[in-house]
């Protein structure tokens, strides 16, 4: 009985972690040859290089979205979720301007001043949207899949950046490219390629 026990313990360990976070690496088809690593950190995969001098710059990830979160607009507008992903957000920052000239004793309530705060949560809002500016426009990337593409370059230094949505049935996985070259790039649409949801 003993025996029997020892058996089954670490079966019922291993069945209380996470499955997404269990396989998620395995799901990803990596050459050895490209160098790289795939770990786990809490329910998403992280795939990096495992050495050089610039592997900080090279990153993908791959995570499940749930429907009842911010990710929410995944399910209902692929293209939207993608460019939301690419904004920043600086909505704390509007709410404080705008709380500005709600204090009944701001120095910036009323007239002009109230009109200033008004500018600049109008430029506010417009960098936003600035990271959005070297996007591509979101689009179908086969039967299951929404692709978005980045370029941060000047005379071919830079980032790259590709963002992927990935649906089977009613699930969505979140998949974010990032390198400072093509080749790298390549290697991780590549791997974003092989993916094989569960």
């Amino acid at each position: 009985m003993r025996r029997l026990r020892a058996a089954v313990l670490p079966v019922l360990l291993l069945a209380a972690t996470p499955a997404a976070a269990l396989d998620l690496c395995a799901r990803l088809g990596m050459p050895p040859e490209l160098g790289l690593t795939c770990t786990t950190v809490a329910d998403e995969a992280v795939i990096a290089p495992a050495t050089g001098a610039f592997a900080v710059l090279s990153r993908m990830t791959l995570r499940p979205l749930e429907r009842d979160s911010a990710d929410a607009a995944a399910w209902s507008d692929p293209g939207g979720w993608l460019r939301s992903q690419m904004r920043i957000d600086l909505s704390a920052l509007e709410d404080a301007v705008g709380a500005m000239a709600q204090d009944p004793d701001s120095p910036f309530a009323g007239g002009q001043a109230t009109a200033a705060l008004e500018g600049l949560k109008g430029a506010l809002a417009w960098l936003t949207t600035l990271t959005l500016a070297a996007c591509e426009q979101p689009r179908p990337d086969g039967a299951d899949a929404w692709h978005l593409r980045c370029n941060y370059t000047a005379d071919g230094l830079g980032l790259l950046v590709a963002l992927r949505l990935v649906a089977k049935d009613d699930a969505r996985w979140a998949i974010v490219m990032r390198a400072a070259n093509e080749q790298r790039l390549r290697h991780f649409e590549a791997i974003a390629n092989s993916f094989q949801p569960p």
